[in-house]
This record gives structure tokens, C-alpha cells and sequence, in this order.
């Protein structure tokens, strides 16, 4: 692909958000604010909106779902339960201020929930699409409590008067954090800028070149969000990858 010429994109207004001018982050961390990191903090902040003090359980610390520990700790959640079978992503959403981290593959997730919370958990959410995790999802929240799903998947069998109707929880799902970008993309680098959202924790910078090695270390849990960047030629309205 070397030299290859990028021809030049239209972009409709209605995609475009206006960046704060004083926004200090790197372009290159910019980009998952529109999606991933969007997608998990924006379904916590946007659509859930827990009340400080509420109880919250997160499936899946990738950085949709890290970004959901940060949006929750924003939140001032009381409990920040998170459950991932990669350590290291636990221990990074520890560091982000997830109070209790479970490595889904030692634990009986149900059991254990219930141990430390006996009435249920106000809210949960998933990201990884997995149906016998949504259900473990379901199950630990409390009676007329909400569990999101945010993670693509496919069929999922469930009771539909036990598991929910019994106890009158909801089982909604939500794109891109509800947001509507042009408001909350601002919100999210002003919380950057104030130590509330490191996204630079999350994200590492390759070359182009270096693309292969970027999902090597993403797979092996080295680093949750890669980012490939892409050399510009700024004196044409083309671009060139080299």
C-alpha cells in the first residue's frame, strides 16, 4: 500500500463536532471519543444516569467497557464491580476506579454478587455480547433494576417472566452511549482536561507500518485501545499512506 493517494471525503455537517479550542489532547486520541469511549461512558452518563451512591456491575474491560468504569466513577457509583478474564485489563480498571475486580473464570459471578450485594445491583451492563453473560447480568440485579446491553451478539433464550417480569427489570439496548456527539464529545475532553476521563491511559500510538504489531498487542491485552496512525501530506488535499 505504499504510496498509495487517499482521495479526498466529503463529511455532511450534521458528523462534524466542533472541538473546545482549548482541547488539549492529541488528534490521534481524539478518534474513540466518537465511538468506543463514547459507547461505554455515554451509556452510563446518557441513558442510565446513576443517582451518587448507586451500585453498578460492568461485563467486559475493553475500552468500551473501561470507558464505562471511568463513566461510573464520574457518576459517583458506590460500587464499581467489573468482570473480565484478562488480568491485565482488570488491574487497569482498578486503577480507573472500579472497586471490586473479578476474573470471570474463578468465580461463580451470581454467587458472588449476591454475597456482597444480598438485595441486587442497581444496574449492569454488558459489553461482550456473550449470552451467558448477559443472563449473569440480569440475574444479579436487584428487583426493578436495569441491565444494559451494548455489546454486538447474537440469540439469547430467557424467561421472560422469571427474569424479568417477576421483578420488574429492564433489559434495554443502547447505541453509541445515546449521545448526540456534537453535545457530549466536549463534555468528555472537558473531563479529560480535569482528570476525570484519562483516555490517554487506554491508548497507544503506531505508525502505520507498525499496524500488525498493534493488533498483536491489542489480542495479548498489552494495550486496550491501538491506534494506527497515518502520515498526511499537508500541502495537498490528498493523503498518502507510507
Amino acid at each position: 500500500m505504499a504510496n498509495q493517494v487517499l482521495q479526498p471525503t466529503r463529511f455532511d455537517e450534521h458528523n462534524i463536532v466542533k472541538v473546545p479550542d482549548d482541547a488539549d489532547v492529541d488528534l490521534a486520541y481524539l478518534g474513540p471519543l466518537g465511538c468506543g469511549l463514547q459507547t461505554g461512558s455515554g451509556s452510563v452518563l446518557n441513558y442510565l444516569k446513576p443517582e451518587p451512591g448507586a451500585t453498578i456491575a460492568i461485563f467486559g474491560m475493553g475500552p468500551v467497557g473501561l470507558s464505562a468504569v471511568m463513566g461510573a466513577k464520574i457518576a459517583e457509583a458506590s460500587r464499581i464491580m467489573v468482570f473480565d478474564l484478562n488480568d491485565q485489563r482488570l488491574a487497569m480498571a482498578k486503577e480507573l476506579g472500579a472497586t471490586d475486580v473479578f476474573n470471570s473464570k474463578d468465580i461463580d459471578v451470581e454467587a458472588t454478587v449476591k454475597e456482597l450485594i444480598p438485595g441486587g445491583i442497581d444496574y449492569s451492563l454488558d459489553t461482550t455480547g456473550n449470552g451467558f453473560v448477559i443472563k449473569n447480568a440480569i440475574h444479579i440485579l436487584r428487583p426493578a433494576g436495569t441491565c444494559v446491553l451494548i455489546g454486538i451478539g447474537g440469540d439469547i433464550q430467557i424467561n421472560v417472566m422469571n427474569d424479568l417480569l417477576a421483578e420488574s427489570k429492564k433489559l434495554v439496548g443502547v447505541v453509541e452511549g445515546d449521545s448526540i456527539p456534537q453535545e457530549y464529545i466536549p463534555k468528555l475532553i472537558k473531563y479529560y482536561q480535569d482528570g476525570k476521563f484519562p483516555l490517554d491511559k487506554l491508548i497507544k500510538v503506531y505508525d502505520f507500518q507498525d499496524i500488525n504489531q498493534a493488533f498483536a498487542d491489542f489480542k495479548a491485552g498489552k494495550v486496550f485501545k491501538p491506534i494506527v496512525r497515518c502520515e498526511c501530506d499537508p500541502a495537498s488535499s490528498t493523503g498518502r499512506i507510507s
